[in-house]
Parts: C-alpha cells; structure tokens; sequence
C-alpha cells in the first residue's frame, strides 16, 4: 500500500509550508540605509508581535485541517457515488475520501485571507518607525 504513504507526505509538506512564518519587505529608503539590520530585524519582530497581541493570527494549520477534512467528505461522497457504479464502493470511497482530503488540505494551507488584517497591522506599525514596507515573504 504505497498510497498512505504518498498522503502522508504530502500532508507534511502542506503543513510545514504552511507554518513558514512570513515576514515584511522593507524599501531601503533613509530610515532603512540609516538603521543597522540588527535594529531592523529588532523592529519587525516587535511589530508583529504587537499584531499578534492586537489583532491575532490566523493559522494555517487550522485552515488546512479543516479544508482537507471538508475535502475528505465530498471526495469520499463522490466516490461513493461512483463505487457503487462500477460495483467497488470501499476502494472507491477510500481513494476519493485520500484524494478529496489532500487537495482540501493543499487549498487551505495556501489560504492567506486571514492574514490580511494582521499584515496591514505590522505594515502600520513599521510605517510608524520610519519603514516603507513594499510585501510580504
């Protein structure tokens, strides 16, 4: 059965890539040239511990489990569906309950609507110091 072992995978990479904390982009204007990187780096760690304190975080762990739990249900519906069409429902149900869980769980750890608000918090907070933040990665 190599098929668990393929999911698995594949769940890890999911979460892991979306654990990755991202952080802020700064424009190198004059209060970036003027700043040492340890102050800079000093900066944005407050910034955005003050958005978690202030405004929270999303997490994406939470989106992906439950977009890859929604996903197993409709997958494993589906083949249902078509099990009992062509006379195999379990394997059926099995395979689309792994593939409508991995492709929920892909969805939902790349989901950034959460983040929005708390992105816009620490942008402020660095516009505040003197930054020019220009993205996130």
């Amino acid at each position: 059965m190599r098929i668990p072992y393929i999911v698995m995978l594949a769940a890890i990479l999911i979460f892991s890539a979306g654990c990755a904390q991202k952080k802020p982009v700064l424009y190198h204007n004059a209060h970036y040239n003027n700043t040492s990187p340890e102050q800079r780096d000093k900066d944005i760690n407050y910034c955005i511990e003050q958005g978690k304190t202030n405004i929270g975080e999303s997490s994406r762990g939470k989106t992906s489990l439950k977009s890859g739990i929604k996903g197993s249900v409709i997958g494993g519906a589906v083949g249902l569906g078509i099990g009992i069409i062509t006379g195999s429902p379990g394997t059926s149900t099995a395979a689309g309950a792994l593939g409508g869980g991995a492709g929920g769980a892909a969805s939902g750890a790349f989901d950034d609507s959460g983040d929005a608000l708390f992105r816009r918090y620490v942008n402020r907070c660095l516009q505040d110091k003197g930054y020019e933040p220009i993205g996130w990665k």
